[in-house]
């Protein structure tokens, strides 16, 4: 059986077939690696995972990098998650700190960005994603799948970063800190030269400045609205985490404005009335408990108060004050609570019973005690007078005569 290259095994025949495959390989290359000129005022984006000293221990954080092929000039911003609020946020914080907007931006095909890709590559967008690029007005465009290449300038950019701002893990205590710390970064770096350009990147970035688009005269604000029902319990399930709303209604349908750090509960009844909020899981922040509402229940069953869940993240002091077996006596402690949750913190009532463990009973000066820590006693310091000779300080005169005078008015 012959071929195109004669017979089956003939060695001459698939070294000319290894050579034209290489050739068009080689052409391939370099039309994918063709350099290309950036006009200014364009940028990329992509996310990166770095390692933060907080708490004593490393942990986690996204930084998302917006770098600008022309000056060479890189910002990034840290996050918790690549969720899409978190994304937008962090493009909305760069926006700010630019003081503008790209013209035109890269992306990879990110679920926060992108639903889908449709036959012929095109992109429909998240709804949020697309609420968002109409407010700020700028182009967005995608790479290929697989073809983070295509945004080389940022894939670069993030490997640079990492190494010379976040190589050794910085010890940022807070997340604010980190901001700032990588904000300092950004200035730092633009002292240098351009790789190819020879100028400053401050210069260049100066440059190319000029030619982003003014930001909206109104900030985006970035959220998503879902619905959720609580259990039979008045608790939340949001990602995993459970959350205690005493103040709303069993089974009750409510509404969730999710943002990037915190989700508000709202009624679904069309007053939209703000019933909570509560931080998202991954910012490790404390939820705060609505305590007026949990002893609103506690007061019309006291018994409640000796078994309830919510019971254990009571102050101890507060927890043994009221958890106590004479049912009147449990009742009276439960309304004085929640009198004077009316005017101060638990924290502050938990504080001020811990110092009254020995005064009994403590129900007696408890008010006043919390009153005393919140308008402690002004007691100014002695008044020295150096003006008047020393002399006439120690001087004693004579009221006799004074006192003569009164008694003769009096008559």
């Amino acid at each position: 059986m012959r071929t195109e290259y004669g017979y089956p095994g003939n060695r001459r025949a698939v070294e000319r077939y290894v050579s034209k495959r290489r050739e068009a390989l080689k052409s391939e290359a370099a039309e994918a690696y063709e350099r290309l000129e950036h006009p200014g005022g364009e940028a990329q984006v992509d996310f990166e995972t770095a390692y933060i000293g907080q708490g004593g221990k490393l942990v986690e954080r996204k930084v998302l990098v917006m770098s600008f092929p022309f000056s060479n000039a890189a910002f990034a911003f840290p996050v918790r998650a690549e969720n899409t609020e978190c994304f937008l946020e962090a493009l909305k914080r760069l926006f700010e700190r630019i003081g503008g907007v790209p013209r035109r931006i890269w992306f990879d095909n990110l679920p926060a960005a992108v639903a889908e890709i449709e036959t012929g590559g095109q992109r429909i967008y998240t709804e949020l994603f697309a609420r968002f690029v109409a407010h700020y007005r700028f182009e967005a465009l995608f790479c290929n799948p697989r073809r983070g290449h295509e945004k080389g300038h940022v894939e670069n950019k993030v490997g640079y970063t990492r190494r010379n701002w976040l190589v050794p893990p910085p010890v940022c205590e807070t997340d604010a800190e980190l901001e700032a710390y990588l904000a300092e970064k950004e200035t730092q770096d633009m002292a240098r030269p351009h790789y190819a350009k020879g100028e400053l990147i401050a210069e260049l970035w100066a440059q190319e400045r000029k030619k982003l688009l003014a930001l909206p005269d109104v900030p985006f604000e970035v959220f998503r609205l879902t619905t959720s029902r609580l259990n039979k319990y008045r608790e939340l399930r949001f990602e995993n985490t459970t959350y205690p709303l005493p103040q709303c209604e069993a089974l009750a349908t409510v509404l969730l404005k999710v943002k990037w750090d915190e989700v508000e509960v709202l009624s679904s009844d069309g007053t939209y009335q703000r019933l909570a909020v509560f931080p998202r899981p991954y910012v490790d922040k404390s939820f705060k408990i609505d305590w007026k509402a949990v002893f609103d229940g506690y007061r019309r069953k006291p018994r409640a108060v000796m078994y309830s869940d919510l019971a254990k993240y009571l102050p101890a002091s507060v927890r043994t004050f009221v958890q106590v077996p004479e049912t009147d006596l449990r009742k009276a402690r439960v309304g004085l609570i929640r009198r004077l949750l009316e005017r101060y913190d638990m924290a502050d009532i938990g504080e001020v019973l811990e110092t009254l463990q020995t005064h009994s009973p403590p129900e007696a000066v408890l008010e006043h005690a919390l009153y005393a820590r919140q308008h402690p006693e002004f007691r100014p310091a002695p008044w020295i007078e150096s003006h008047t000779p020393t002399e006439v300080c120690g001087h004693r005169p004579d009221l006799r005569q004074y006192d003569a005078l009164l008694e003769m008015r009096m008559r």
